[in-house]
């Protein structure tokens, strides 16, 4: 009897120990590449707009990155991405939710049709393709150390690089894996790398090491040259709130604006300390949803319509374009853009050759909600936004308190933009409205009043709202509530734009 007491005593106890010991379980990928995951067939969305359903052969795909050559197994893959876009760059996800970009190799998919034939297709003629979810698709894959690199991508892996040194104007620090939470690198010409203790502590010096050699969790050993590293987090199965958005379609998405849900909220400075024409405060309350750029808008979005109307591009400095955000744009620039992208969508255009918003109808309004295409962001909306909308959880910078965390400015950019999307989002899912760049809104400049308006909108004056801080400022002006203005024919490297619309 007493054997069977403890007999049983045991089982549980290894029962109790095995459930708190389990690893953690990753979540599932539903959809990719805007498309929901089957459970039961692979889909091939070919160019010419056919779909077809079945199983793909292929046992692995390889991909030629910036950064290394990477053969991945068809087991471990949700997506690919053939479609290529401005800088005809193609992609890998795979189903422990990781990016890998660049030039796949392979120059067949074999795709077996259900009940059909087995057909060899090229990969040209292939946009798209979506792999089934298979059961317990991520069981007994490890969930280790995360990595951003600059050009977008992310992954999972164990950092096999074990003297990792940080050269400081005082000393040389060797990397504690255990005590360290994270690295973030800025290369170019001012390479600066910043470490965050897991006790709160920082430390800002050169990466002596030059290659990092990182086993992938989808099993590839690469080796990365540290300036192609964005940022490394040292604490396992840590993902970054804002990874899965970039992975997965939102209901609340629109291509790559954000839905903006309608409320209200006290513009203004609402903290104290702030400069005299961010008072007084007062109540602004939307009756309408908007849109707003997910990101500031881009060299490579601004250098298509540039390539389409026969303009003249904006000068980047030579810091690269690309990804970076746009910028040496006046005010009259960017709606000229705005008129453009609902030309090409045949939605009416919001801007005449005045500056004077237009409803659906052509006609003159100052009522953004009677608004159809794309626009700036009132600056009402943009303070709105920036602060988190409905899930506003009242920080001073837009997503944090914590300025570095957010932004882009004076002490942390090495003196010119980052690209977009680098920096943690705000509560929304929103990057870079605190920095990076000053950003142009639709109204004019004027003061403050401290009666509640409803749908704000200032027709009237001789310079154009910028708002957001930028890479050149101090700290103060990321601040949500921050103002400034320019002449909209004014054009500089501190400032771009990000674009909105109206909900219909």
């Amino acid at each position: 009897m007493k054997k069977a007491v403890l007999l049983i005593l045991c089982v549980i106890f290894l029962a109790a120990f095995g459930l708190a010991n389990t690893e953690p379980v990753m979540p599932a990928i539903e959809t990719v590449l805007d498309t929901e995951r089957p459970k039961d067939v692979d889909i091939l969305l070919l160019r010419n707009g056919d779909k077809l359903t079945g199983t793909v052969v292929n046992e692995n795909f390889s991909i030629r990155t910036s950064y290394a050559h990477i053969v991945i197994e068809t087991k471990y893959i949700a997506g690919i991405n053939l479609e290529g876009g401005a800088n005809n760059i193609e992609s890998i996800i795979t189903v422990n939710n990781n990016r890998f970009s660049g030039f796949i190799d392979d120059a067949f998919i074999s795709f077996k049709l259900t009940n059909g034939p087995q057909l060899e297709i090229r990969r040209e003629k292939v946009l798209k393709i979506v792999f089934r979810q298979r059961p317990q698709e991520t069981a007994g894959m490890k969930w280790r150390q995360f990595m951003q690199l600059k050009n977008g991508d992310y992954f999972h892996g164990q950092i096999l690089t074990k003297d990792i040194t940080i050269s400081t104007t005082y000393a040389k620090i060797p990397l504690d894996f255990a005590t360290t939470e994270s690295i973030t690198l800025i290369g170019d010409a001012n390479p600066l790398t910043t470490v965050k203790m897991t006790n709160g502590d920082t430390v800002q010096g050169i990466l002596e090491t030059e290659d990092i050699e990182i086993e992938l969790d989808v099993g590839s050993v690469i080796e990365v040259y540290q300036d192609r590293i964005d940022r490394i987090f040292f604490k396992e199965g840590y993902v970054p709130d804002s990874i899965p958005s970039i992975v997965t379609s939102s209901t609340t998405a629109k291509g790559n604006l954000l839905l903006v849900e309608k409320g209200s909220f006290t513009m203004g400075d609402t903290w104290g300390g702030g400069d005299s024409d961010e008072k007084p405060t007062h109540k602004v309350t939307f009756t309408y949803n908007f849109y707003i750029g997910k990101y500031e808008t881009t060299f490579d979005e601004y250098d298509a319509f540039c390539e389409a109307t026969g303009k003249s591009s904006a000068d980047d400095r030579n810091w690269g374009r690309g990804n970076r955000p746009v910028i040496n744009v006046s005010w009259n620039d960017a709606i000229a853009y705005c008129n453009w992208m609902s030309d090409k969508e045949k939605l009416p255009k919001v801007y005449d050759s005045n500056g004077n918003l237009l409803d659906k109808n052509g006609s003159i309004t100052t009522d953004p909600s009677k608004v159809v295409g794309y626009r700036l962001p009132t600056e009402a909306e943009w303070e709105y936004a920036a602060r988190g909308g409905k899930k506003s959880k009242g920080y001073r910078y837009s997503g944090s308190d914590n300025v570095d965390e957010v932004a882009w400015y004076d002490q942390n950019s090495g003196g010119m933009t980052q690209e977009v999307g680098k920096k943690a989002p705000n509560e929304l899912g929103i990057y870079d409205m605190s920095g990076n760049v000053w950003e142009w809104c639709s109204d004019w400049y004027g003061g403050y009043s401290s009666s509640a308006q409803t749908n704000p909108y200032n027709n009237s004056g001789s310079d154009r709202v910028r708002r957001g801080g930028s890479w050149g400022n101090n700290a103060t002006y990321s601040r949500v509530a921050a103002r400034d203005c320019y002449s909209p024919a004014y054009a500089y490297d501190l400032l771009g734009f990000r674009i909105c619309r109206t909900v219909p």
